[in-house]
């Protein structure tokens, strides 16, 4: 008798992956039912794992997918009767397990979770980048056959790029020379809350022109500044930095309780308290927009994910924005250097800032410096988790930030439609290879970093709480 096993995994309807696992690379994962693609249901959502949410992860994702796809290639059993590792003995693709994320924002992922189709084949994660608010955690665990049964765990993590369109910038190669080359654009924390707050409305505004001395054409035109127009985890770390990184003028850019903007024309309300620190997902053009029309800015452009930010920016001239920065790699745009939270303390540049645009080293050490944060624990974060934005060193990125994912503990048949135990096992396999082997430089996406240990090894122990049934599918 002959085999065949599948494992397909589709990141979009254009998208379809077909995978047999040939073993996880920890060797320690779960077994996955022989007839996992066999729902209870009988339903067109057979053998699919899916979810929704952030986009910012959402390279990685498919990178893991692809790779994961390379290395274990589909059962061939022409001349056995028997594969290895997971196997899926069923005879197509119909059979097999499929696993799915639609993206949608990380607002999108956080209302799903606890929505009418939670826990169901078409819903069982969710993806966020920002840190649940008291209120999303009490609309989740008051739903019955969720309550406390969830877990919150990293999955990636990266840096933000600051991505801006200024044809022919210039600046000289020295103060004395009259040479000129391309130039980077610099900023920091002050003026970029200025330009998003409406407080600076022209390239050529002073306080952009002091951090680029150098240059040598700033225009004189308005700032185009674009933001997310849906609920973002990607704006969550964005304001996160902002509010970290503004000035004390700019009370930390109106990321706290008592900011309102409709009242405010200059960040004249104050937090409430050293730790009244509240950063959003809500879109920038909502979240500011009454500031901007009291200081005279145009409205800020919305677009969704960063999918939609990217190649706006790329095709519209003076605009700005930002994006997880494997995207202003895949769409050749300019990322500004921003300036760090640490000056020198020794050489020709002490007691000057750095400049830094975004890459791995500069997340790495981001990550460690906040790793060093004493109350600052990435699984199940509390809501006094602070991104790890604007983090010390000269070496550390200020704009970086976790993705992570919403997981079900406990899927119960009577309530779980479509979802069957080879499904659950399914989605924790291929998630303990995504935190094992998935971390490693191999398997890393442009623009991604691999979490800490610590973080590696605290997730994954997450993974082993998840229940079908009321019983632990890796025990």
């Amino acid at each position: 008798m002959k085999h065949k096993s599948r494992f397909k995994f589709a990141v979009t309807a254009a998208l379809t992956l077909s995978v047999m696992f040939s073993g996880v690379a920890n060797g320690t994962a779960p077994t996955i039912d022989a007839n996992a693609g066999n729902n209870p249901s009988g339903s067109d959502t057979e053998g699919k794992i899916e979810g929704s949410g952030a986009t910012f992860p959402w390279e990685q994702y498919k990178s893991w997918f692809t790779s994961f796809t390379d290395e274990n290639p589909l059962c061939n059993t022409s001349s056995s009767d028997t594969c290895t590792g997971y196997d899926f003995f069923h005879a197509s693709d119909a059979d097999g397990l499929i696993l799915g994320y639609s993206g949608g924002g990380s607002g999108t992922g956080e209302s799903n979770f606890y929505g009418a189709n939670r826990m169901t084949a078409t819903q069982m994660f969710s993806g966020t980048d920002g840190v649940l608010t008291t209120a999303t955690r009490t609309a989740i665990e008051a739903v019955t056959n969720i309550g406390t049964d969830y877990t919150v765990i990293p999955a990636a993590a990266g840096p933000i790029a600051v991505v801006y369109n200024l044809p022919g910038l210039k600046q000289k190669i020295s103060a004395t020379s009259t040479t000129t080359t391309a130039a980077t654009l610099r900023l920091n924390g002050e003026t970029i809350c200025g330009i998003y707050s409406g407080q600076i409305k022209k390239w050529n505004n002073a306080a952009i022109k002091a951090l680029n001395p150098l240059v040598t054409n700033l225009p004189s035109s308005d700032i185009k500044v674009v933001g997310r127009s849906d609920s973002s985890g990607t704006t969550f770390i964005f304001t996160s930095y902002l509010g970290k990184s503004a000035t004390a003028a700019q009370n930390q850019c109106g990321m706290h309780s008592a900011f309102t903007s409709n009242t405010e024309a200059n960040f004249n309300d104050a937090p409430a308290s050293a730790t009244d620190f509240v950063p959003t997902k809500v879109q920038p053009g909502t979240y500011f927009a009454a500031m901007r029309t009291a200081l005279g800015a145009t409205a800020i452009v919305g677009k969704s994910g960063n999918g939609g930010i990217a190649p706006y920016v790329k095709s519209t001239a003076n605009s700005i924005s930002y994006v997880e920065s494997s995207y202003a790699t895949k769409y050749v745009l300019s990322s500004a250097a921003i300036e760090t939270k640490s000056k020198f303390t020794s050489g020709t540049n002490k007691n000057k800032f750095n400049y830094l645009k975004p890459t791995s080293a500069g997340a790495v050490a981001a990550l460690t410096a906040a790793a060093a944060v004493a109350g600052q624990d990435p699984i199940n974060p509390t809501v006094s988790y602070i991104q790890p934005v604007f983090a010390t060193g000269t070496s550390s990125y200020p704009i970086v930030g976790y993705s992570w994912l919403m997981l079900y503990t406990n899927f119960v048949p009577a309530t779980s439609t479509g979802v069957g135990k080879g499904q659950v096992q399914g989605l924790v396999a291929f998630l303990n290879w995504a935190l094992t082997s998935g971390q490693t430089s191999t398997y890393l996406a442009p623009g991604f970093i691999s979490l800490p240990s610590s973080v590696k090894t605290t997730a994954i122990a997450q993974l082993k709480t998840i229940k079908w049934d009321g019983t632990a599918v890796w025990p």
